[in-house]
């Protein structure tokens, strides 16, 4: 699908923003840094929070303000038929005036367009209820994807895939909760989910969705884990159930889910480090803390204070072990911050401006260890 910003400003945008990390370690210049933003312009009407905040509330009122004006003078809005109609009509106007500012004004996620496009899809979507108000939840869910996905493929919202993930998830578990074979069935198809998702994101190379694929990663990620852990699963088997007892009774394949519950988390940890992979290292961290808490909550012997006094003991030996061990870098494991990559990712990258080549080493790609946003390089 073509997209609605402009594809060589959002590269040449990510090329600054690493830039500017580079010049923050002390690896650039303030010359070369202003280099990198002669050699790679963009011109996005990018503003601060607080004024992208502001504008995006001026553009939902200023929204708002026009569907009722459409209401009150031009539509009758008697029937659930004409209101429908109306919200179409409000749909292709907000699309309109979208793209046209996007054109016109250079906006790049700066609040109005994000306004104007929730405002869109929301518009979109009220004539769904409103003409098939007995549809199954899936049903609307399918529906609500056919029109997220195009609008996140065009404009690349950061919303966007967090909508279109719970909605995946949403589909899988009403459609399997109708079986009792697929609500015990349901933790593995989460995980069998997660991985499907995460490795897609993966693959996906394109600048243009790279935040979107950082989102999608850290939420398969995250219900990968979640998934497999014993006390989600068990909690939730009750839930569904409709026990209302106060302790959860046991589930099927317990001591597989005290597996998952373990290994999981390690093994995240395990290959955040090999692959020089920040965001699967710090989940790992977050998801074995959790895990420690759930076998805790099933096995604790300790009071929370003690618990809490242990933990805290535990992890500032290992913090001070850690740091004194990888003082001296091994294994391409470093407790310094990362200063010593050198230049070569951004220097093909204008070498490849310059004389209009594609470099060989794809040295911003994310997570693939030798410096993008995923990690460091040799030293991490």
């Amino acid at each position: 699908m073509k997209k609605a910003y402009n594809q060589i400003w959002v590269e040449n945008l990510r090329v600054q923003r690493q830039a500017a990390e580079w010049k923050f370690r002390n690896l650039l210049t303030e010359e070369q840094e202003a280099q990198v933003k002669e050699l790679f312009p963009e011109k996005f009407y990018r503003p601060g929070i607080f004024v992208k905040i502001g504008l995006f509330c001026f553009a939902v009122v200023a929204a708002s303000f026009f569907v009722s004006f459409l209401t009150l003078f031009l539509f009758d809005t008697g029937s659930d038929t004409s209101f429908s109609a109306l919200s179409l009509i409000c749909c292709a106007c907000f699309i309109v005036a979208l793209e046209h500012l996007i054109k016109t004004k250079n906006l790049f996620h700066s609040g109005v367009d994000n306004a104007l496009l929730y405002a869109a899809i929301t518009a979109a979507m009220v004539p769904v209820f409103l003409l098939f108000d007995h549809a199954p939840l899936w049903g609307y869910c399918l529906i609500a994807l056919a029109v997220i996905v195009p609008a996140t493929l065009r404009y690349a919202d950061l919303l966007g895939p967090i909508a279109i993930f719970g909605l995946i998830f949403t589909i899988m578990a009403e459609l399997m909760m109708k079986f009792p074979l697929g609500k015990a069935l349901l933790p593995f198809a989460v995980m069998i989910l997660s991985g499907v998702i995460y490795t897609l994101a993966r693959k996906s190379k394109d600048t243009y969705y790279h935040e979107c694929r950082r989102i999608f990663e850290v939420l398969a990620l995250v219900t990968f884990y979640l998934g497999g852990n014993y006390l989600v699963v068990r909690e939730l088997n009750a839930l569904i159930s409709g026990l209302t007892v106060s302790v959860a009774p046991q589930i099927a394949f317990a001591p597989l889910f005290y597996f998952f519950t373990l290994v999981i988390p390690l093994s995240y940890v395990f290959f955040g480090l090999k692959k020089s992979d920040r965001v699967l290292f710090i989940i790992g961290l977050v998801a074995f803390a959790f895990s420690v808490y759930t076998y805790k909550h099933y096995f604790g012997i300790l009071t929370a204070s003690q618990g809490l006094v242990l933990a805290g003991i535990v992890m500032i030996a290992t913090a001070i072990a850690l740091i004194k061990y990888l003082h001296t870098p091994k294994h391409g494991i470093s407790d310094e911050q990362n200063r010593k990559n050198s230049l070569e990712n951004l220097q093909s990258v204008i070498a490849a401006q310059q004389l209009g080549v594609t470099p060989a080493d794809q040295g911003l790609e994310f997570g693939g260890g030798t410096f993008g946003g995923g990690g460091a390089g040799e030293a991490y």
